[in-house]
């Protein structure tokens, strides 16, 4: 069994043997950004408000981490692969609202979701036990509403883990930036 037809397996493993009732009514819910940009943006605004010069640095950085993201994988990626969406090229997807034109890989929900809960779980490490886990169900629900193939979602995943290291790097550099070095 080649990789194609594995993914594609595990795709239709999860988009149709998965189907509940229950998944039908939060898995949509869940995947759509537009439910909850409101409470993100709310959350920042409120966070850099109250947050000293490390915070504001951090959510800065975390902003421009998702832009990049989102752009590079939009105008980038996507078009480099060119790899057509589940429900755009198998029959039988079970899929809750038309099916987007745009290319399938990498994720640019998993990409943005993972970069922004691997670079925050690493500036706010207690944080960590509820963000891995919000991401992979956010990663779940891609593949679940028949959007993306799990590849998609796992190659998503490797950028916004790249991306989270070079920001992080960024932040770390900035942070240290102007620090005087320790005597020995």
């Amino acid at each position: 069994m080649g990789l194609a037809e594995l993914d594609t397996r595990i795709f239709f493993w999860v988009n149709q043997g998965h189907r509940n009732p229950f998944f039908d009514l939060v898995m949509p819910y869940i995947t759509e950004f537009d439910h909850w940009k409101y409470w993100f943006l709310l959350g920042w605004l409120t966070l850099f408000i109250v947050g000293g010069k490390k915070t504001k640095l951090t959510l800065f950085l975390l902003a421009v981490l998702v832009g990049v993201l989102d752009y590079s994988n939009s105008f980038l990626f996507k078009h480099l692969f060119a790899r057509p969406r589940p429900c755009n090229a198998l029959s039988g997807v079970h899929i809750f609202w038309p099916c987007p034109r745009s290319f399938s890989f990498p994720s640019n929900h998993a990409a943005n979701f993972f970069g922004a809960v691997f670079f925050l779980s690493y500036a706010y490490r207690s944080w960590t036990y509820f963000l891995i886990p919000l991401a992979f169900v956010v990663g779940y629900s891609r593949i679940y509403v028949g959007e993306h193939y799990p590849f998609d979602v796992l190659g998503g995943i490797l950028l916004g883990a790249l991306g989270a290291a070079l920001f992080l790097w960024i932040r770390h550099y900035w942070l240290s930036f102007g620090k005087k070095p320790n005597k020995v």
